[in-house]
């Protein structure tokens, strides 16, 4: 059985809140710091999430901009039909500044479980399906996350998108570390990301994040034609972890 979210955990619940600068002002500064929370996105604003993907992470996120996702129709396709399956689990993280409903950071989540049956997924574009295809050899193939961390659930996420004016705050770092109090709550181990940039590896290790597996992109285009990703800027994608207590 697929996992779901346990009816006990309240839903919508805020599970981090931290300060940073406000970038809003005119002339933002160290010492001028606003209130930021970070809670489960809620189906009203499903939408709004969709569309902040689509501007803040199809268009810069390595494997999507190499592959031109965000002006391919069916890959855009592809990926709000995702989007969409990973917002019904209930997992996905959003942040807000106090006092405003603008989205500045969504992070897709979601929990795998050993015993899930493989998703029967379908995919119209051949950018889509090379970009699946390179994180499940990652994930799956090459570094199997149960086997290797030896471990029967795990907290996976998609893509973690900050909105460009925001960028530069430690707002990735801070959503990052929402998932402590996350797995605490859901008595989940550990959580697992495939990470695609050096920005989003970079704040991951800020966060606590170490990393299980690293393959560079050169490596991967001499393993599979379709893992070759022309001019990508990023050197690597890392597998990274971290573990959490159950308090």
């Amino acid at each position: 059985m697929p996992w779901k979210r346990p009816s006990t955990v309240p839903y919508p619940k805020v599970w981090h809140r931290f300060q940073s600068r406000d970038v809003t002002i005119s002339e933002p500064s160290d010492n001028h710091l606003v209130e930021y929370r970070v809670e489960d996105l809620t189906a009203d604003r499903f939408e709004d999430a969709l569309r902040h993907f689509t501007e803040h992470f199809a268009g810069d996120e390595p494997l999507a901009a190499n592959r031109g996702v965000v002006s391919d129709p069916e890959a855009m396709r592809d990926h709000y039909d995702f989007w969409r399956w990973v917002f019904d689990q209930k997992m996905t993280i959003v942040c807000y500044k106090e006092g405003s409903d603008e989205i500045i950071g969504v992070n897709l989540l979601f929990v795998k479980l050993a015993s899930d049956v493989k998703k029967d997924v379908v995919v119209r574009s051949q950018s889509t399906r090379d970009i699946v295809e390179i994180h499940g050899y990652m994930m799956t193939e090459r570094f199997n996350v149960f086997n290797l961390l030896h471990v029967d659930q795990y907290l996976n996420a998609v893509g973690l998108a900050i909105n460009r004016r925001y960028r530069g705050l430690g707002i990735a770092t801070e959503m990052l570390r929402a998932r402590i109090p996350i797995c605490r709550e859901f008595q989940i181990p550990v959580t697992v990301t495939d990470f695609t940039a050096q920005g989003s590896q970079r704040a991951a290790e800020k966060a606590g994040f170490r990393t299980e597996a690293e393959v560079t992109y050169e490596e991967l285009a001499r393993i599979r034609p379709n893992f070759v990703f022309p001019g990508i800027k990023d050197k690597s994608l890392k597998m990274m972890s971290l573990w959490v207590d159950r308090k």
